[in-house]
This record gives structure tokens, sequence and C-alpha cells, in this order.
């Protein structure tokens, strides 16, 4: 009966989560932790509404308190180094990525997590390389493939780093993503009429993003 009437509470939290009523999510998500203090997937969930509530550290502290009670959950380590990850504590972050392995967590989960903090480190070799293996089982993530691009650039591959902005951009022509990489590519290889042409869509196509701002303020 109480397993039930947990994961009832669990699926109205999901319903509420994906309607963006967080508050009402976490109510239910908690209810569930009352019946059973252990379920992950509420846990998981809860860590999800306080970040939408409140901050990417309040549910930091909250996954910290958890591991404190739980330190056989490998889901936790996964969260907890996902959340690191985002506040751009990218070492930090990979280090809990490696404690998660550790703990049996499913590898193919941590390639898009470490390409990421790789990237944001500017370590290009190891973010080209965890993005081609994220890339695998995840073929149409554009906002990769823009990345996978821009890092094979950063290992003297133009070509290689030109088809897979291109190929972003033949998946969506209208993401403005792959044309601000492939405008970053053109800049590093001082061809400022092909980087601003590049500037130019991706900011017609995203004109609030501030990094193209950015860029196009050198044309001004």
């Amino acid at each position: 009966m109480k397993q039930q009437m947990k994961w009832d509470y669990f699926d109205k939290g999901l319903d509420n989560f994906d309607d963006e009523e967080y508050e009402k999510a976490l109510e239910f998500f908690e209810k569930a932790l009352e019946i059973d203090p252990g379920f992950e997937n509420a846990m998981a969930y809860k860590s999800f509404a306080i970040t939408e509530l409140k901050s990417l550290n309040d549910s930091l502290a909250f996954i910290n308190q958890m591991l404190e009670k739980y330190p056989e959950y490998d889901s936790l380590y996964y969260l907890k180094a996902s959340l690191l990850s985002d506040l751009e504590n990218f070492e930090e972050s990979n280090s809990y990525f490696d404690l998660a392995l550790k703990k049996g967590f499913d590898e193919d989960l941590t390639y898009y997590g470490r390409a990421y903090n790789y990237f944001g480190l500017e370590d290009y070799k190891n973010s080209a390389k965890y993005f081609k293996k994220h890339l695998k089982t995840n073929p149409d993530d554009l906002q990769s493939w823009c990345k996978l691009g821009y890092s094979l650039y950063h290992l003297s591959s133009l070509e290689e780093s030109l088809k897979c902005v291109d190929k972003a951009i033949e998946m969506d022509p209208d993401f403005y993503l792959p044309y601000f990489y492939k405008g970053e590519i053109f800049l590093g290889e001082e061809d400022y009429e092909k980087a601003l042409k590049c500037f130019e869509k991706a900011h017609q196509l995203q004109p609030d993003d501030s990094k193209t701002k950015k860029r196009l303020e050198k044309w001004d």
C-alpha cells in the first residue's frame, strides 16, 4: 500500500514539474520521501525542483545532505557532479563523475557532463573525446555537434570542425548556435568576412544572445 502511495505521489510530482508548477511538485516529492526516505527518484526530482524554486547552491546543499545519509547511492554522486558542472566547478565535477562510476553508475550517462567540463576547462582534446562518445548515442544533440566542432578546431582540424557545425545547421537551419561557432572558427582563421556573416545570422536567429552581440560589437 505504501509502495503504491509513494509512486502515486511521485507521479503527481512529475506531472506538476512538467507543467512548471514547481512548488506543488516539491510538495509531492517530499510526500513520497516521507513514505520512503531512501527513494532515489524522488530525491533527484526534489533537487531539480529546488533548483527551479531557489538556486543551484540550494540544490547542491540538499544533495550533500542525502549523500551523508546514503553514500552508497551512485545517482547522488552523478547529481552532485552535474550541479557542480552547472556551477562551473569543472574539475571538482569530474571528480564526482569518477566517484559515480566507482559506485556503479552508467558511464554512458556521464559523457556529456565530462565533455562540457573539459570544454569549460579549455581542454579541447578531452572535450572532443567525450563529445564524440556522447554523440554516438545522442546523434541529434545539436549543441554537442557545435562544441565538438569548436573543440576540433582547437586541435587543428579545420575541415572536421566545419563538418560538425555544418551538420548541426543541416539538422536545424533555424538554430543560432552552429552559426555562432562557425563564426568563431572563421574568426580564428582571420576570415573576417565569413565570420561576420555567421555572427549576423546567429544574431538574426537569436537576437538576445550576449556572446553574439559581443562579437558583433567588433564591427560597429
